[in-house]
């Protein structure tokens, strides 16, 4: 396991799946808190918010002089499932409260990963800006991470970039790739959990059969885009859905398994992909005038998982190309949405994908209340209200490449409440040094586009 030293002494307290009786492991608590006296245990959560450094301190007292230990266990289930579906964090300082209730409830730390319950869904990884990509000497083997709703901050000791690189973080979980092996790690950056699956360099001799040839320089580069959806079956197996987007097609891997398995079925082009509730859904299609459509690829079946490369995934629906074009799939206030370019390429528009599959082609989306939407190699909304600096109710592009209303190298920002177009900064981020200082804005951007943090040419902060 390696060190990471926000998995705290408070995680590994016994939790409900230990084998001896709940009741025996409360009065054994008490019977140390006796003995202890008036001692009181203090844990500190150092969170970095906003720039600015902050420590909490909470004193755990006795349980026995305290009303609320002794809570109904049904009761306090329910409180503890809404304030974990709230944020994990919020959860961890939950069980902080009393030694009583985190003998009660399920500690995280085990099952970070095989229960989707802990996945830190809300948490996205940070770039420091300055060139210090994940991994950097000068940071020595912290990493931030950054609470796309609540705009907060945490740091944690990762030193396994040292040798390995990111190659997508879906559900929060880190999509780790060794840089020699090339084996795969699903790894929770707040637990230390690791579900480890088989090198993806054993995709490319099943790739041949398929008629696709790849040389070992292109190897890499060939498996940098993806995007990595998981899912955890009844039996605990984990399994991994990457999206190849170079390749056009979709590969999976089971926790158990010698190989990842590719699709025997070709998309026209993978423009967009996008994990949701353990499928992957992707864009097939979108280039110009090119039609397109969404599909949804489930995770195979546990009773016949050999057909899972055979047949052609589910049709969500079909993207109307005289409204939507160069359309992309992204989740905003639990909804899957299609954001593109109108016909004239001068407007952004934006649907439900829902109301697309009923047929309702006449209404656009025009508010999108505090959330900012920003639309590049990956897609994700931020909740501008914690974030003084994010503009709400907008779209930022991250145009890497070029087209549509500004030039290669340009974030320009669209306003939905007016229809109207502005420009986040004056400068190329591409082909120049971005001007000083860094907004909140620029970090937030360089999280679309994760593959130049392995590389140390960061998206937005290169050096001048």
């Amino acid at each position: 396991m390696w060190d990471n030293p926000f998995c705290d002494v408070g995680w590994c307290l016994p939790s409900r799946g230990s084998t001896r009786s709940k009741k025996k492991e409360i009065q054994e608590m008490r019977n140390v808190k006796a003995k202890m006296a008036t001692h009181e245990m203090e844990q500190d959560i150092s969170l970095q918010q906003g720039g600015t450094s902050r420590r909490l301190s909470r004193r755990l007292t006795d349980p026995a002089q305290s009303t609320w230990a002794s809570l109904h266990t049904d009761l306090l289930d329910l409180i503890a499932s809404r304030v974990l579906a709230s944020d994990l964090l919020d959860y961890v300082r939950f069980r902080a409260v009393c030694l009583g209730w985190r003998v009660m409830t399920p500690c995280p730390r085990g099952r970070g990963v095989v229960d989707p319950c802990f996945h830190p869904r809300q948490w996205m990884m940070f770039p420091e800006g300055d060139g210090l990509y994940p991994g950097h000497p000068a940071l020595l083997g912290y990493v931030r991470f950054f609470n796309l709703s609540t705009g907060t901050f945490v740091r944690v000791r990762l030193p396994c970039f040292r040798n390995h690189s990111v190659l997508d973080c879906p559900d929060g979980l880190l999509l780790l790739r060794d840089n020699k092996s090339t084996a795969i790690r699903l790894l929770h950056p707040f637990t230390g959990d690791v579900v480890l699956f088989s090198p993806l360099s054993s995709i490319f001799p099943q790739l041949a059969k398929l008629g696709c040839f790849i040389s070992d320089s292109d190897n890499i580069q060939y498996t940098r885009f993806v995007r990595g959806s998981v899912s955890v079956n009844l039996a605990g197996t984990v399994t991994m859905m990457l999206g190849l987007g170079r390749l056009d097609r979709v590969a999976y891997a089971s926790t158990g398994d010698r190989q990842w398995t590719p699709t025997s079925w070709k998309m026209k082009h993978l423009y967009s992909a996008l994990p949701l509730g353990g499928s992957l859904y992707v864009v097939d299609g979108g280039w110009g005038l090119e039609p397109s459509r969404v599909l949804r690829i489930d995770p195979p079946e546990d009773s016949n998982p050999s057909s899972w490369s055979v047949i052609p995934p589910q049709m969500v629906t079909q993207c109307p190309v005289e409204l939507l074009r160069s359309p992309e799939l992204v989740e905003c206030n639990s909804e899957l949405l299609l954001v593109g370019y109108d016909s004239e390429h001068s407007k952004i528009v934006l649907f439900r994908v829902a109301d697309l599959l009923n047929g309702v082609t006449t209404i656009q989306l025009t508010s999108i209340g505090d959330q900012a939407l920003f639309i590049g190699a990956c897609n994700m909304a931020v909740n501008s209200k914690f974030l003084p600096s994010v503009q709400g109710n907008s779209i930022a592009i991250v145009n890497e490449i070029g087209g549509g209303v500004m030039g290669r190298g340009t974030l320009p920002l669209y306003d939905l409440g007016n229809s109207t177009w502005s420009q986040v900064f004056d400068g190329n981020f591409v082909d120049s040094p971005m001007p000083r200082p860094y907004s909140l804005v620029l970090h937030v951007t360089t999280c679309c586009h994760r593959l130049f943090w392995n590389s140390g040419d960061i998206l937005c902060f290169k050096q001048g």
